[in-house]
């Protein structure tokens, strides 16, 4: 068991027999012979004592040593030992954001039980909405971009800098030059061969983009051969960032599975490396300034800037969200990355990535039993793509007739690692004062406007004639909201 763990349920220990005792820490050290302030630090699971003075508190308290050293906890406080010792516990990215491992325990430790009851009502509701560790570690994800606004200007610079090194080197290259380029400069500079063949020959490649084996000078990068060369270079280029970013005992731990919020958070800053050296900064403000400029929304010009860069055109939308709310001031925003299993589930969508700056906009992610609005744009496309490789489109978006107005851009295409999957990434803009100081209030003359819900389960429109499902939830909260009225009235 872990240390820290066998200090805290010592802590708990000492405190509920002292208590039961009806002593205080004054008492207990009298009875004891240990000082009040050593005591304290036991109390505060910051001391474990050697056995000579656990003997004396077992003597003090009136029970055996091997009670007090035990990791039982009793019924009650059994779950709670149950999550210190789980993968959740260790798992929990708590350091980024701050909080200390004590900090966790003096929270348990006020009041174990009441946050024992906690932990057991997060645990039913976990398995009731299906969410494991990895989903927690992937929303600790998302609210530390959240907080930092999706903008790390280390990143920034060292992706820039990079590319400018590069940029001679790389200028008059075609994407299959480049991407043997950046394949030379790995075995060169890191001893890193690239192998993109030996993936796609193994049963369970779907979705598996590349794979990094150390040896013990360089190493192997395995990438997945259905990955098209702007996908390969980009792959390639987030390699050179892990090689740059960490250190040699962080890539020899590097986790594969990616199971913990670190290996999460490495991949990405690696993502975020290749786009600010494939899509600089400075040149796409320089882009979207142009784009900007005019008098209206351009769908024709913004393909061409997915095309302008060698990044792959998915990513392009995922750029705006790092570059738009630094840059421009929009930082009232969402980005989606919806899905659609063409062969297994046709017309069931389901959202596996999604970032909210300013505040939790609408649409947002919800139940897999759920079905999302087919008035977005997003399912417009996905539905829509049949044959085409890739599908652009916008949308005046508002939720409900008084939701607030946002611009859609998504861009849809089919899935390069899963056969017959369909994917939609979108960037959703608050229509604000904000963004009309960017564009112009005319810019979005000419752009479908609809009034949009999050799911036909939660809709309350009435004559929605793309609806594929009863709006049950609203109708049962239209229910209880009756309910709870007459209650009132008759209580009034």
């Amino acid at each position: 068991m872990n240390k820290n763990v066998l200090k805290f349920v010592l802590s708990l220990k000492i405190r509920r027999l002292r208590q039961k005792m009806g002593f205080s820490l004054k008492d207990l050290s009298q009875e004891s012979g240990l000082s009040h302030s050593y005591l304290n630090e036991i109390e505060k699971g910051k001391k474990y004592p050697k056995l000579e003075k656990l003997q004396k508190l077992a003597d003090a308290l009136g029970v055996a040593v091997d009670e007090l050293v035990s990791a039982k906890m009793g019924r009650q406080l059994h779950p709670l030992l149950s999550f210190l010792e789980s993968d959740l516990a260790t798992s929990l990215p708590l350091s980024a954001f701050g909080i200390g491992e004590q900090d966790v325990y003096d929270l348990m430790s006020h009041s174990p039980e009441k946050f024992t009851s906690f932990l057991m009502t997060v645990s039913e509701l976990a398995k009731s909405f299906d969410v494991n560790v990895d989903d927690l570690n992937k929303a600790a994800l998302r609210a530390y971009l959240e907080v930092n606004n999706n903008h790390f200007p280390y990143l920034e610079e060292l992706g820039s800098t990079m590319g400018r090194q590069l940029r001679n080197d790389i200028t008059e290259l075609n994407p299959l030059q480049t991407y043997q380029y950046f394949k030379k400069k790995l075995e060169g500079d890191f001893g890193i061969k690239v192998d993109d063949e030996k993936i796609g020959q193994k049963e369970g490649s779907d979705g598996l983009i590349s794979l990094f084996k150390r040896a013990d000078k360089g190493g192997i990068l395995y990438l997945n051969p259905s990955l098209d060369i702007r996908q390969k270079i980009f792959a390639l280029v987030k390699e050179l960032g892990a090689q740059h970013l960490i250190s040699d005992d962080s890539l020899k731990n590097r986790d594969p599975l990616k199971t913990h919020f670190s290996d999460l958070l490495l991949e990405y800053q690696t993502e975020y490396f290749a786009g600010a050296l494939l899509v600089p900064e400075n040149e796409l403000i320089a882009d979207l300034k142009r784009f900007f400029s005019l008098n209206a929304f351009d769908q024709e010009l913004f393909s061409k800037v997915f095309d302008k860069y060698l990044a792959p055109p998915e990513f392009i939308i995922e750029r705006l969200t790092q570059v738009l709310p630094h840059h421009f001031g929009l930082n009232q925003l969402f980005f989606l990355r919806c899905n659609e299993e063409v062969l297994e589930s046709p017309g069931r969508y389901y959202i596996d990535q999604e970032l909210h700056l300013g505040q939790l906009h609408h649409p947002h992610g919800v139940s897999l039993r759920e079905h999302y609005c087919r008035r977005w744009v997003t399912i417009e496309l996905l539905a829509g793509l049949e044959d085409s490789s890739r599908l652009i489109g916008t949308q005046v978006s508002q939720m409900g007739e008084k939701g607030s107005p946002y611009f859609l851009l998504s861009f849809a295409h089919h899935n390069t690692l899963y056969q017959g999957k369909r994917t939609c990434y979108t960037l959703g803009l608050a229509i604000n004062e904000s963004l009309n100081s960017v564009v112009g209030v005319d810019y979005y003359e000419g752009i479908e406007k609809k009034v949009v819900g999050r799911t036909c389960e939660r809709c309350t429109i009435s004559d929605c004639n793309e609806r594929v499902s009863p709006p049950s939830i609203s109708i049962r909260a239209d229910k209880d909201r009756l309910q709870r009225d007459l209650i009132l009235s008759l209580l009034d």
